[in-house]
């Protein structure tokens, strides 16, 4: 494979593939989830807006936030209503039966 060329004529370095493992710094993890957590919910309004999809996103921090995110608003309360209720949210088992009724009633909204 030819080496990449940049703007000044030298050749660059092409990026490796990074390693995925769990951060173990508290402080960069959280950090670095904020980040991501930013560029997620970018990239899912540009699919909603690009493709006309409609998109509904649920991200539970380390902490157990809740963040959330639905392309309209008919379909937002789909993704709301069961995490007004933040007492529902305390062991992760709950989390993955919400997140089983929240699968159901997408596809019977549909």
């Amino acid at each position: 494979m030819a080496a990449r060329i940049g703007a000044d004529g030298k050749a660059m370095a092409r990026r490796g593939r990074v390693e995925l493992r769990r951060i173990e710094d508290r402080v960069s993890r959280q950090v670095r989830f904020s980040k991501r957590r930013s560029g997620l919910f970018k990239k899912a309004f540009e699919l909603s807006l690009l493709c006309d999809a409609e998109v509904a996103l649920i991200v539970f921090s380390p902490a157990g936030k809740l963040y959330e995110y639905a392309s309209t608003r008919q379909k937002a309360w789909c993704v709301t209503y069961p995490f007004k209720h933040r007492n529902l949210l305390q062991s992760r088992d709950c989390r993955r039966k919400l997140q089983d009724v929240m699968m159901l009633m997408l596809h019977k909204s549909c």
